[in-house]
Parts: C-alpha cells; sequence; structure tokens
C-alpha cells in the first residue's frame, strides 16, 4: 500500500509536471510528496525524475516504469472502489448454521425480507442440529439457542425464549401430576439436546432425571411427547400450538419460566465477512422484536 501511494505521487508529476500542482492534487504538502517519490527511487534504486528549478521531466527509467505504475495505481484504485461499495451493498454466498427447528421458527419468516432487502446476497442455509465449527464448516454465521461455550467466537444476543414442562393429557392420567420438580425423577422424561444443557430443567438438588429418550431435534422430541411417551421440556414457540390445541398440557404454569438466550454467532472480529454482519444487523433486530 505505501509504494503504492508513492507511485502516484510519480505519476502526478509526471502528468502534472510540476510537485507543486501535484502536491495539490494528492492534497498533501510539497515536502512530503517528494518524500514518497525519493522513497520510491530508493525502492527501485534508480532516479525517476529530473529535477531544476522550473522543469521537472523523466529520467530513462522514469519514461520506461511510468506506464507500469500508472497501470497499478489504476488497479488499485479500482480495487478500493470496488471494496467500498461491496461494504455499502455486501454481495456473495453467505452460509447460516442453525437447528432446523429454531431457524424455521424465528429466522425464516424474516428471510424474505431480508432477501428483497439485499438481492446481491445469496443465502444457503445448513440446518444442522449440532453446533456448528464456523471455521471448519466454513459457516459465516450461526443461530443458536443457549449461550456458546467458546470465548474467542463473538455472540451477539437477541432475546430469550421461555422453555416450557409439557406433557400429553394421558402421560398425566397414567402416571398422575407431579406435584413439583422433585418428582419428574418418577416420570418418563425426554430430553432434547440442541441447547448442549440440561441445567434450564427445574430439578432440584439430589433430583436425579433418568431420560428415556434423547434427541438433538426438538421437533422428534416434541413428537414423542404428543405421542403420550413423556415429559419434556422445550422452546414456548416449539409446543404453544400443541397446548392451545389440548395435545399437551403445560406443567408448573404458574411458577417462573426458565429460558434459553437466542444467539447470532460469529467468527472473530477479523474474519467477519461484509454478508455476515449485514445479516446479523437486519435479522437481530427482527427476532428482538418478536420475541418482546
Amino acid at each position: 500500500m505505501f509504494n503504492v501511494k508513492a507511485m502516484k505521487a510519480f505519476v502526478e508529476v509526471a502528468d502534472l509536471g510540476s510537485f507543486t500542482a501535484a502536491a495539490k492534487s494528492m492534497k498533501v504538502s510539497t515536502t512530503s510528496l517528494s518524500r514518497l517519490i525519493a522513497d520510491l527511487e530508493g525502492w527501485m534504486e534508480t532516479p525517476l525524475l529530473r529535477r531544476s528549478t522550473r522543469h521537472v521531466s523523466l529520467t530513462d527509467a522514469g519514461a520506461r516504469y511510468l506506464d507500469q505504475c500508472r497501470a497499478i495505481v489504476t488497479a488499485w484504485e479500482d480495487l478500493a472502489q470496488d471494496a467500498q461499495r461491496g461494504a455499502r451493498n455486501p454481495r456473495g454466498v453467505l452460509t447460516v448454521a442453525g437447528a432446523a427447528y429454531s431457524v424455521r421458527h424465528l429466522l425464516a419468516p424474516h428471510l424474505p425480507d431480508f432477501m428483497r432487502a439485499y438481492p446481491d446476497i445469496r443465502v444457503r442455509l445448513d440446518l444442522r442440529n449440532d453446533p456448528a465449527d464456523l471455521v471448519a464448516d466454513a459457516a459465516d454465521v450461526a443461530f443458536r439457542l443457549g449461550e456458546p461455550a467458546d470465548p474467542t467466537l463473538i455472540a451477539r444476543k437477541c432475546g430469550e425464549v421461555p422453555v416450557v414442562l409439557a406433557a400429553a393429557p394421558e402421560v398425566l392420567q397414567t402416571h398422575g401430576a407431579p406435584g413439583s420438580a422433585a418428582d419428574l425423577a418418577r416420570f418418563p422424561c425426554l430430553l432434547d439436546t440442541t441447547p448442549k444443557r440440561r441445567n434450564h430443567w427445574p430439578t432440584p438438588d439430589g433430583a436425579k432425571i433418568t431420560y428415556m429418550f434423547e434427541a438433538n431435534d426438538g421437533e422428534i422430541v416434541r413428537r414423542m411427547m404428543v405421542a403420550s411417551l413423556g415429559i419434556s421440556m422445550l422452546p414456548r414457540f416449539l409446543i404453544e400450538g400443541d397446548i392451545a390445541a389440548g395435545r399437551l398440557t403445560e406443567l408448573f404454569p404458574g411458577e417462573r419460566k426458565a429460558a434459553l438466550g437466542v444467539y447470532f454467532v460469529l467468527p472473530e472480529r477479523r474474519q467477519i465477512v461484509g454478508t455476515a454482519r449485514a445479516f446479523v444487523d437486519f435479522m437481530s433486530e427482527r427476532v428482538r422484536a418478536a420475541l418482546a
């Protein structure tokens, strides 16, 4: 970058025939401009200009290298302009990784608006229920329920989703309704392992729950609940329709609800691409508003 600026100074002097005019064009002092050209001549190990009190002319080496320097300066300026346009109008392929059910319920409703707002971005959804390795899996941004454990990642929280204990009426008829969280140990329980944490279950100290079924897919766990196979704790957005329809019954409805944080996860700051930045800025506002 430094030598490109020096080459631009050389081209300006050659075109304008004056150090003063070239310095004015580049908005630098004549001293700074002279130093740039002197440094360029030192780097190229040959004089490029002949100077006198009234005239400036090219040396043979200067005449030989002028067109090449001009081409480098033009290419650099074109590259800078294209980069600036790309920052203002991100373009390219954006890979977003996330659990299928959370993406379907929380992100998908806003995707049409994003695609219309950024027509030059091609979105690729990588739906996976295990946390994505942003580098190994070539993902630009991940969407997760539950705070990521890796401190090297940038996690932007955009809200919380309540998680609800529920069971099908038949389960409660067969086993009775649990009177407290301590009673859960005697019930068949189903675990969604997608959030990678179990401590959002309201289990008191000393109470051990044996999960008769585990899956890293909340939608499958929901189906097992509706099929009367046990109690589970899932995000409210996933089962509120079943609760409203009577297929599931919420347990302990008057107690304070646990919640999972909703996060957009990005690689370390210097690796964040413009498309990912635009996506997170756009989506986080809408997801936050929807969760509120």
